[in-house]
């Protein structure tokens, strides 16, 4: 086992607990994602913008009644990346 195994970019806390809240839901809006995260709305726009250029989440845009509001959900691959990370976390902890 070896510390390479792992990607130190995803284990950050602020770009790790929101891959880990992504994980848990569907999709989730903004003000959401930035409450249960913790996060300051400038370090949360900055992490997705950083996990969306990796192609880890996708972000859209939608209106609900005259307001817009911003969804955030895994990719396919934010999704199997992640529970890969977890995996390797596991098994290097040796659980």
């Amino acid at each position: 086992m070896s510390y390479a195994e792992i990607d130190a970019h995803l284990v950050a806390p602020k770009r790790f607990v929101t891959l880990s809240h992504l994980s848990q839901v569907e999709q989730a809006d903004f003000p959401a994602l930035q409450d249960t995260t913790g996060l300051s709305m400038t370090d949360l726009s900055k992490i997705l913008r950083d996990l969306e250029d990796r192609g880890l989440v996708e972000i859209s845009k939608e209106r609900k009644n005259r307001y817009g509001i911003t969804l955030v959900r895994l990719t396919p691959d934010g999704r199997r990346t992640f529970l890969n990370l977890v995996a390797t976390l596991n098994r290097i902890a040796g659980n």
